[in-house]
């Protein structure tokens, strides 16, 4: 099929797609256009298989997003985003996948692929942890120190949001094993690209940790005295202190430093 055929159709997918998550509230505005280029471009240049990791990442990070919800609406005071996802968050999970789609189409160069799975399954892997690692009745703890860190802060780490992340990069693993026993993107056996994509995508869920305990923003609360949070604003305009890190670098900047990372090494070790 001709890449422009490829384009059309998903472009009517993923402005679908997008349009029904729009109304359902999981992204603004910006996020469903954004989403729907992304995944326009993950389609037309990497192929139906391709996007169904990218569709893999966005169910499964969305369920567990939803997962006992009601217990991490406290969240909303620490996270700078909130429930819906902006464009930024978009490209900071998808970005690097679309990038690395169209770098395999345009080189035929087989570890462009490998770099394409590898970087949904550090967003996955990511996301997992996060939003089921904080459910984890254990103190968070800094993976720089060891020491505990604020539940909710980015950077802190758990035994089940581990385990948790683990298993988001190994759905991307598996996925993509699958599809590469069919498209034979990347000349090796199922065990050793699962292998790859797993590792590299939990590595890079490992770096987002790092990253997050170290440069990343936080502030000292200006309406609940001792409290750290990721909010440069408390809402009411008047801005929060920098306590540790950098101010600009935020999460979606952590998390596309981290997939980004992710996504090369898996480039270099496929290579």
């Amino acid at each position: 099929m001709s890449l422009l055929a490829l384009l059309g159709i998903g472009l009517a997918l993923n402005a679908a797609a997008s349009a029904i998550v729009f109304r359902r509230g999981s992204l603004d505005a910006g996020g469903a256009i954004t989403g729907t280029v992304v995944g326009t471009l993950i389609f037309g240049f990497g192929g139906p298989l391709f996007w169904v990791l990218l569709m893999a990442f966005f169910v499964t990070s969305t369920a567990a997003g939803m997962l006992r919800r009601s217990e991490k609406a406290w969240l909303s005071t620490i996270h700078q985003k909130g429930e819906k996802r902006d464009a930024f968050q978009v490209l900071a999970n998808g970005g690097v996948g679309a990038l690395t789609a169209v770098l395999y189409r345009l080189t035929g160069e087989p570890a462009w692929a490998a770099a394409f799975a590898v970087s949904f399954a550090a967003s996955n892997a990511d996301t997992w942890a996060s939003e089921i690692g904080v459910l984890s009745k254990g103190t968070p703890v800094s993976p720089l120190s060891f020491r505990p860190v604020p539940r909710g802060i980015s950077g802190g780490m758990t035994l089940l949001g581990t385990v948790a992340s683990l298993g988001g990069a190994l759905l991307i693993g598996i996925l993509f094993g699958l599809a590469n026993a069919i498209l034979h993107a990347v000349p090796t056996g199922f065990p050793r690209v699962l292998l790859l994509v797993t590792a590299c995508g939990f590595g890079g869920s490992l770096v987002d940790s790092i990253l997050g305990a170290s440069v990343q923003a936080r502030y000292a609360s200006g309406t609940t005295p001792g409290a750290v949070t990721e909010r440069r604003s408390d809402g009411t305009g008047s801005v929060n202190r920098l306590v540790h890190g950098i101010a600009w670098v935020n999460n979606d900047v952590v998390n596309i430093v981290s997939c980004l990372i992710a996504s090369s090494a898996g480039f270099f070790l496929a290579r």
